[in-house]
Formats: structure tokens, sequence, C-alpha cells
């Protein structure tokens, strides 16, 4: 069941490829951008943009970890001047890590609730 639900909204998801951007496109960019092009101690003081990286270290270092794969997709996403930068490739990756981490997500929950469901039982039953 889970699995046919990953599915299913991974393929409508991949649906939205060539639509629409919101603003969340460009935060992530400029996001990727600052932390690939920048060091640690600079991350939460650059404004270049607007969108500036405002999101718990975690998050950074997640955004910071995806840049390493962006760079492959398209470099110029990862210059902070280049506002609104939207090639198709950084349309691309930016969809296609949204839903590659969906699935990370959707499993490690699913792993998850397995183990406290094991743990629960064996309290009960031992």
């Amino acid at each position: 069941m889970l699995v046919s639900a990953i599915v299913a909204l991974s393929c409508i998801k991949l649906l939205y490829l060539p639509s629409y951007k919101s603003t969340d496109f460009e935060v992530h960019r400029n996001w990727l951008a600052i932390t690939s092009s920048l060091p640690v101690s600079k991350w939460y003081y650059e404004s270049t943009s607007p969108w500036t990286l405002d999101y718990p270290p975690f998050f950074a270092w997640f955004e910071f970890l995806l840049s390493k794969l962006a760079v492959n997709f398209d470099p110029e996403m990862l210059r902070i001047e280049n506002l609104n930068h939207s090639s198709e490739n950084t349309i691309l990756f930016q969809r296609l890590s949204v839903i590659v981490t969906d699935i990370l997500y959707a499993v490690g929950a699913w792993k998850c609730a397995n183990n406290l469901k094991h743990l629960k039982l064996s309290r009960v039953g031992g």
C-alpha cells in the first residue's frame, strides 16, 4: 500500500516538471547558492537576495549536500548573484530533489513506525 502511494505521488509530481514555479523555487535556489558558495560562518548573513537562509542548521546542511549534486545539473544555479535563474536543468533538479527527498522521508517514517510497532509488541508480549 505504502509503495503504491509513493509511486502514485511521485508520478503526479513528475507531471509538474514543466509547470509553474512558486516563490519557493527561487528561495531554494538561493539557499543552494549560499551553502555551496560561502563558508559556513557567512551562511546566515548573506543578503544579496531577499530570500536569506533563515532555517535551522540541519536544513542548511541538507541544502549544502543537495548543492553538491546540483552542480551536475546546472552550475549557474549555484551563483548567489544569479537571482531568478531558472534553466530547464535547474527546474529538473529541484523537482527531482523534492521527489527523492519525499521517498526517503516516507521510507524512513515507515521503518520508524515498524520499529516502534515491534518494540511495543515485544514489551507487551515479553
